[in-house]
């Protein structure tokens, strides 16, 4: 520096350490390098070897378990439909076609009224046959699509 620039080259000098002073990219960039060491070294592949057990229970259940359990479902559901129709015919065989109790006894549990005596109950009974047909047909609805799935991707 000469003693003609009037400092100028001092100030230079101050304003590159200033400068490097707020340069913090070697900082940010040392800092992404530890991390992705540090993510390195200590995972060492572990997400990838969960991934493939998950994988392996996957094809196992969808494989074997689901198909073993959809077949014995439909064996229960045939054996099980077939007890109920041979119960139902018991019960129509038990008991009587009609039952007559007077409707003015006193007690707290006495039989709901016939149909067509109580407007409200007739009501009543019909929402809850309606909600019946719908469970019945969300579940067939849902069994269908389980079978679709199975034909679809099969045993393994």
């Amino acid at each position: 520096m000469s003693k003609d620039d009037g400092g100028l080259g001092a100030l230079k000098a101050g304003l590159a350490s200033f400068s490097r002073l707020f340069d913090h990219r070697a900082v940010i960039q040392g800092e992404a390098r530890y991390f992705i060491e540090e993510f390195q070294n200590k995972r060492k592949g572990t997400e990838k070897l969960k991934l493939e057990e998950c994988q392996q229970i996957l094809e196992k259940h969808c494989g074997e378990t689901l198909p073993a359990a959809a077949e014995t479902a439909d064996t229960n559901i045939a054996k099980l439909d077939k007890k109920v129709l041979e119960l139902t015919e018991l019960c129509d065989l038990i008991l009587p076609d009609s039952i007559d109790v007077p409707m003015e006894t006193d007690t707290a549990y006495s039989r709901p009224p016939s149909p067509g005596h109580d407007p409200d109950w007739d009501e009543f009974m019909s929402s809850i046959e309606e909600e019946k047909r719908l469970i019945d047909r969300l579940f067939d609805n849902d069994i269908e699509q389980f079978r679709i799935y199975l034909e679809k991707h099969g045993p393994g």
